[in-house]
Order: C-alpha cells, then structure tokens, then sequence
C-alpha cells in the first residue's frame, strides 16, 4: 500500500528533473575537483550543501516542467 502506483505522475516531468539534477551534480563535482586539483581546497567543502541544492533543482524543475506540460495540452 506504500508503494501505491499514482496515476497522476507526470513522467516527462520526472525524467526533466532527474536530468538537470544528474547535469547540475556532475558539473559541481567536477568544478569542485578541478578546484581541488588547483588549489588544494575544494570550492564546495560541505557535501550536505551539494546533495541538498541538489535535491531542490529537482523539486523546482520538476514543478517548473510540470506547469510548462500542462500548458502545453
């Protein structure tokens, strides 16, 4: 019953966020090791301030898509 399948999840929606997420993750972290490499100190020290920014881009694309897809209709 957790797992309960929603019909209303827009899966254009989800695979917008879950990539701009996945962009924005793998460019901090590259950003953050080329800094690294440069200037032996990380530009991003705290992970928890990666993970979380991350996780909002993809609750705002995610609501951002969806209003841009039910425009669309």
């Amino acid at each position: 019953m957790f797992f309960k399948k929603n019909s209303k999840i827009n899966e254009k929606s989800i695979n917008v966020a879950f990539q701009s997420t996945f962009i924005f993750w793998g460019v901090t972290l590259f950003i953050n090791g080329l800094f690294e490499m440069a200037q032996d100190k990380p530009l991003i020290s705290n992970s928890f301030v990666i993970l979380f920014v991350g996780l909002a881009i993809f609750f705002l694309t995610e609501k951002v898509a969806n209003h841009f897809n039910k425009n669309i209709k």
